[in-house]
């Protein structure tokens, strides 16, 4: 599933070339992904939104905003597999398959449309007509959308200690986007590698300087992420169709029985919070009882 590197590089490439664009159409080709108090009238909104001119291409964690002239916002959950490409059709079997899972499409007056892709069809599609870009919460929670945390990135070490004020495992904290907003499993993982935390921490009991190395690890892991171009598994790719080059960067995500470049222990994996949890053994070890 996308994080925030991945919807963060998606948002780089929409505003590089969709920001300024006139749309001339929004195709939404699988109108089940329209969710929200509009979903009733979404025709009709899209129909006013053919002609205006795209504004701003924004992200609040993982959630993608694209603001149009008029007012309305067009805000996309990106789900599994979803994905936006801006290539025009070159022919052949790729275009072919690309055509068959393209759930929306936005066709700008100066090309190339921009084409939602979604092969697992989970992403989904509020049309909201009073988001405020710079202030996108309220209208989301008035929508129905679940409510969110502060942005990892931007998050300060003393609401981080807040947060942490909480008797859960680190690891299940970090996934939760109502405590902090942005992190996957991927990153989670990855943050906590980083830091020499060991998933299975409560997280009252991590002292403060163990708190202020984890949050530093978690934007740091977060910037290299974003200017790797995110972490492509299968699914993954940038507005361009470009692959995410994270991956080959991974300390302990996906490496379960190799041998950690710190160490050498193999890492392991288990399962925390219904998620695969990557981990080593020996540098991240538990707390003492």
């Amino acid at each position: 599933m996308p994080e925030l590197p991945e919807v963060e590089n998606i948002a780089i490439g929409l505003r590089q070339r969709a920001v300024g664009e006139c749309a001339e159409e929004v195709e939404v080709r699988r109108p089940g992904m329209v969710k929200g108090p509009n979903r009733g009238r979404w025709r009709r909104l899209l129909a006013g939104v053919a002609g205006s001119e795209i504004t701003r291409v924004t992200r609040r964690a993982k959630r993608l905003i694209l603001t149009c002239d008029t007012g309305m916002t067009l805000l996309f959950q990106l789900g599994m597999t979803g994905k936006f490409l801006l290539e025009p059709d070159q022919g052949g079997s790729a275009d072919e398959m690309r055509r068959k899972h393209t759930q929306l499409v936005i066709h700008l007056e100066g090309g190339p449309d921009v084409q939602f892709i979604d092969t697992r069809r989970f992403g989904r599609l509020w049309l909201l007509d009073c988001l405020d870009p710079d202030d996108p919460d309220p209208a989301m929670e008035a929508a129905g959308m679940s409510r969110l945390g502060p942005e990892a990135l931007q998050m300060r070490v003393a609401v981080f200690r807040r947060v942490l004020q909480a008797d859960r495992p680190i690891k299940s904290l970090l996934l939760d986007q109502g405590r902090i907003a942005g992190l996957g499993n991927i990153y989670a993982d990855e943050s906590l590698f980083a830091a020499g935390i060991h998933p299975m921490r409560r997280c009252r009991g991590l002292t403060d300087d163990e708190a202020l190395r984890l949050l530093r690890e978690i934007k740091a892991v977060l910037r290299r992420a974003i200017r790797a171009g995110g972490t492509t598994f299968s699914d993954f790719r940038n507005a361009y169709g470009d692959m995410g080059r994270f991956r080959r960067r991974l300390k302990v995500y996906g490496r379960q029985g190799q041998p950690c470049h710190v160490c050498g222990c193999p890492v392991e994996k288990t399962v925390l919070a219904g998620r695969g949890t990557h981990f080593c053994p020996q540098c991240q070890t538990p707390a003492p009882k």
